[in-house]
């Protein structure tokens, strides 16, 4: 039988030892779990909030002075109460009993409101009083209004969808949750930084480099802070279809499991596209207060795509969104989000998918460089053009 080299053996054993120690720590922490409980709490508040604010609201709006049928069926949302007349139309609207009003004195119509009356409300008023008002106009001309409805039936215009669009709830809860894993990626990328600093710092970085090289030791890091946070994605990704199953009266604007299936693997690219710069940045200085000088322009860069996104959002159709959604790292964010609106096909993501790849690739070959060339120099900050060129 042939035997795996030891060389070979070696460096995956030694990936291994770093990757489970990182996550042994982090399903130690209390922190990690609190944060997770903290995420999905306010994921599934944020989806059922935005179902109750998004929630069809029925408004009250009072008639006096005519017969309730006369003015006709009450428009979408709004609800008729009868009142005696114009005195009690006016102390239910104080009383904030009704909304608005209708009244109908000598074969004049009045709408009464308030100052803080809604626009539903409002509307819906002023479209009863003109329903009144045309009903008396028909019944003096004498026509005949019930073979009039019947012909307006037969000839009301059909509507048909055509082509494809998403509604702006739809893209506003698919840029909220491409944004909330970005945020992930952020928090977990100063996580990884964060780490290497304090092992440098402390000098434990050196007794793991005399029985590691640090290319095994920073992809064992990146590995295992990366899995952790993946656990924390089927996390949300969970807590979003659980939502999603409550808020049956919104479930449309939710994204469906393949769309939620697609953030999370872009999750995945992205980190390891950024991860390995974190914890290159984190290599550079020896001391946690130093670390957000050298992070700066690394947020300035992750920030990018968020930015693009949300110019993207209006018209993600548009020709530029077309092109920029397969240029790393922008696809990170373009890709889910489209995904989650149906505007993308799976074949356009597995070739914006091998881009990231490549791109994460030569992310990870230019971090290793500045990690080798850095996490052993202890004292000032080393900069990123010193690092490269040592």
């Amino acid at each position: 039988m042939k035997s795996t080299p030891p060389r070979q053996r070696t460096s995956r054993a030694d990936i291994w030892l770093v990757y489970r120690r990182e996550i042994d720590s982090r399903l130690a922490s209390k922190g990690y779990f609190i944060g997770m409980l903290v995420m999905v709490l306010a994921v599934f508040g944020l989806v059922v909030g935005l179902d109750y604010a998004n929630a069809p609201k029925t408004e009250n709006v009072a008639v006096c002075g005519a017969p309730q049928k006369d003015f006709g069926s009450p428009p979408d949302g709004v609800r008729t109460l009868h009142c005696t007349d114009a005195s009690q139309a006016k102390q239910q609207i104080t009383d904030k009993k009704v909304s608005a009003a209708v009244t109908v004195d000598h074969g004049k119509t009045t709408v009464l409101v308030r100052g803080d009356t809604p626009d539903q409300a409002r509307t819906g008023a002023v479209a009863l009083a003109k329903a009144w008002a045309t009903a008396r106009a028909y019944q003096e001309q004498h026509v005949d209004v019930s073979r009039l409805d019947r012909t307006v039936a037969a000839s009301s215009p059909q509507v048909q969808t055509v082509g494809s669009g998403s509604s702006a709830m739809q893209v506003g809860t698919a840029v909220s949750m491409v944004i909330i894993l970005f945020m992930q990626i952020i928090g977990q990328g100063s996580l990884v930084a964060q780490g290497v600093v304090e092992e440098k710092s402390t000098r434990i970085v050196e007794v793991l480099l005399s029985t590691l090289t640090p290319l095994r030791l920073m992809i064992g890091k990146v590995a295992g802070i990366g899995t952790a946070a993946v656990l924390q994605i089927l996390v949300l990704v969970g807590a979003v279809a659980g939502a999603g199953a409550v808020v049956s009266s919104q479930a449309d604007a939710l994204p469906d499991i393949g769309a939620l299936v697609s953030a999370a693997v872009w999750f995945l690219l992205s980190f390891a596209l950024f991860s390995c710069l974190f914890a290159a940045a984190g290599s550079l200085v020896s001391r946690p207060e130093d670390l957000q000088s050298v992070l700066m322009p690394l947020m300035v860069m992750v920030m990018a795509p968020v930015g693009v996104a949300a110019a993207a959002a209006s018209s993600l159709s548009s020709d530029w969104v077309q092109v920029v959604q397969y240029i790393p790292p922008f696809s990170g964010l373009l890709m889910p989000l489209q995904s989650a609106v149906g505007g993308v096909s799976l074949l356009q993501q597995l070739a914006a998918g091998a881009l990231m790849l490549l791109a994460t690739a030569g992310c990870m070959t230019l971090a290793a460089r500045i990690y080798r060339n850095s996490i052993l120099r202890l004292g000032s900050t080393v900069r990123w053009r010193q690092a490269l060129a040592a």
